[in-house]
């Protein structure tokens, strides 16, 4: 039930390739959004919009509440780079492009929602087809449509991602933590201006920001005591002129991670620091923290099912992969109930698809969609058969 046929992944590639020529970022999707709605409905597939700006679901199955709901999500938007693969399907508008696959991604899930619509008497489960925008941008998409309502009734998400560093074919898992937290952090101290020949009768906020960042970092690993992290400063900005002691300095800070506690840890650590600094030089200090995600955990009992069924499949291989300290907004959904990602290889040295994500000539080969497609479908069919 899950072979693909020819015309199937032909069907894919076409839809992957109208994808990435029209490329649209964050929430301002509306001509990709006006096409999954079109080969939705072709497909006789009933679905709305109303999870909120730039999104899309769509509903296979009865509908009746004793079966278990799967939702199978896709993200659709792109990325602000000007691409440069010199393909015959290239981004045709100036400085968007799909740079990180997720033209691909969407096309899959049509793809699959095809053969899910072609054997949806043999579902044990509602299926619902999640397409979100704006998984890359600042404000999260996942999080908007969670927010919205779309995870209601839903036992289990799952969503793949292709992988440049995974050879064409195979498909990559890794259970349990997987994809760390993020917290985007603005740490901002205040002083006085004063002429730099007479500092005494100022207060320096670029030193108070230099102490800062030497004694944050060891507080850090303390904390830590071995999990794994990153803080990782990015932007340090301060002062307008070399003869004025700076009223103002700011660093902007990427923290990475887990352990929730660990990173509440953290945040006492920071704001208890840098107001001590500030206090002690008689300046001032701000801690600006929010997450903008959550880890994404890899339920083990999912990550089971996914590979029982692509190992039933038996010319699909599976491979074990490593945690990463990158983020995915995913992990919105996993706020509701468990899932898991999982990665498709679509690594060729000899097409040249090698390029990680976000360069602006990124591309992967399309065979690697097979994989995630027939894992897609093997999974949903699969999904309920053992629910009493």
């Amino acid at each position: 039930m899950t072979t693909l046929s020819e015309a199937l992944f032909q069907y894919a590639v076409s839809a992957r390739r109208t994808i990435h020529e029209y490329p649209e970022v964050g929430f301002e999707l509306d001509r990709t959004v006006d096409f999954v709605c079109s080969q939705l409905e072709q497909m006789g597939i009933p679905h709305t919009t109303k999870y909120g700006k730039g999104s899309v679901v769509g509903y296979l199955g009865t509908g009746d509440s004793d079966r278990p709901t799967l939702a199978i999500r896709a993200d659709m938007d792109a990325l602000p780079v000007q691409e440069k693969t010199d393909l015959p399907y290239a981004s045709k508008i100036d400085g968007q492009m799909h740079a990180c696959g997720h033209d691909s991604h969407t096309a899959i899930l049509l793809c699959a929602a095809k053969i899910l619509k072609a054997h949806e008497a043999e579902l044990a489960c509602n299926v619902r087809l999640v397409f979100q925008p704006s998984e890359e941008g600042a404000i999260s998409g996942a999080r908007m449509m969670v927010e919205n309502g779309v995870m209601d009734g839903v036992d289990a998400i799952i969503c793949t991602h292709c992988e440049n560093t995974l050879e064409t074919g195979i498909i990559g898992v890794c259970p349990g933590d997987y994809m760390a937290a993020c917290i985007p952090l603005r740490v901002t101290f205040l002083g006085r201006t004063a002429h730099a020949a007479l500092p005494q009768g100022g207060i320096d906020a670029i030193a108070m920001a230099a102490e800062f960042y030497a004694r944050m970092r060891p507080l850090v690993e303390q904390e830590a005591a071995g999990k794994p992290f990153i803080w990782s400063v990015g932007r340090f900005e301060g002062g307008h002129a070399h003869n004025v002691i700076a009223d103002h300095c700011e660093m902007d800070i990427s923290f990475r991670f887990y352990d929730l506690d660990f990173a509440e840890r953290v945040h006492k650590q920071a704001v208890c620091l840098a107001d001590e600094i500030a206090a002690s030089r008689g300046g001032t200090a701000q801690v600006d923290w929010h997450i903008s995600t959550y880890p994404v955990y890899n339920d083990p009992a999912l990550n089971q099912q996914l590979v029982d069924a692509v190992t039933a499949l038996g010319d699909v291989p599976v491979q074990e992969m490593p945690a990463r300290m990158t983020s995915e907004d995913f992990a919105w959904y996993l706020r509701k109930a468990p899932g898991l990602i999982f990665r498709f290889g679509t690594r060729n040295e000899a097409m040249g698809c090698t390029a990680l994500a976000h360069r602006n000539d990124f591309r992967i080969d399309e065979d690697g969609m097979k994989s995630a497609i027939r894992a897609f479908a093997a999974f949903a069919l699969n999904f309920g058969k053992n629910k009493k």
